[in-house]
């Protein structure tokens, strides 16, 4: 990548390796790749391969007993979000508390957000129609993975990250934690 291009990521973060990730990197205003990744070894490569600057992660970055004050905060603005108290939970804060230290460690700043609420706050229920009025570029080949789940959320998670890098995000925050989100754009 040209030293004038800015990259970020999206991540949408499986509890285990040994299930999918989805992973994008938009660069200035270009989706330059997306994919299913599994191994954390291999998530940290691409994310340093294109000197990303922000990774937003959809998965809680903190650990509670239940629900952390911002999730309850999420849930009083409409938006529906599990607990990091869940057993089944545990494992994804785990898995992400270690993926945002090695990230960090690298000089890669780490933030959480929760696509689908994200989507919801811009207004569109479409990620298309979103890209669209954003105007990001898709420059990829492997266009049938847009119709993954895992894919199109870590989409979401990029645009949330490029968001970020502009202070443009919609913030819920509370002691225990920041979810950041994609601001209004569709009345």
């Amino acid at each position: 990548m040209r030293n004038t291009t800015i990259c970020v990521a999206g991540l949408d973060l499986a509890a285990l390796e040994n299930r999918k990730t989805g992973i994008a990197i938009i660069c200035d205003n270009k989706v330059e790749y997306i994919n299913v990744l599994y191994r954390d070894e291999e998530i940290i490569s691409k994310i340093v391969e294109y000197s990303v600057k922000v990774v937003a992660i959809d998965a809680p970055l903190s650990h509670a007993k239940g629900y952390r004050k911002v999730d309850l905060k999420m849930k009083k603005l409409g938006f529906k979000v599990l607990p990091p108290g869940w057993r089944s939970m545990k494992l994804l804060v785990d898995r992400a508390i270690k993926l945002k230290s090695l990230l960090e460690d690298r000089g890669i700043e780490v933030i959480e957000t929760h696509p689908l609420s994200a989507l919801r706050s811009s207004g569109y229920s479409d990620i298309e129609q979103l890209i669209n009025e954003l105007g990001i570029a898709i420059n990829i080949e492997n266009k049938h993975l847009l119709k993954i789940k895992d894919v199109i959320d870590a989409i979401i998670a990029a645009i949330v990250a490029k968001l970020y890098l502009k202070s443009k995000t919609l913030k819920v925050s509370d002691v225990d934690g920041t979810i950041h989100l994609i601001p209004k754009i569709k009345n």
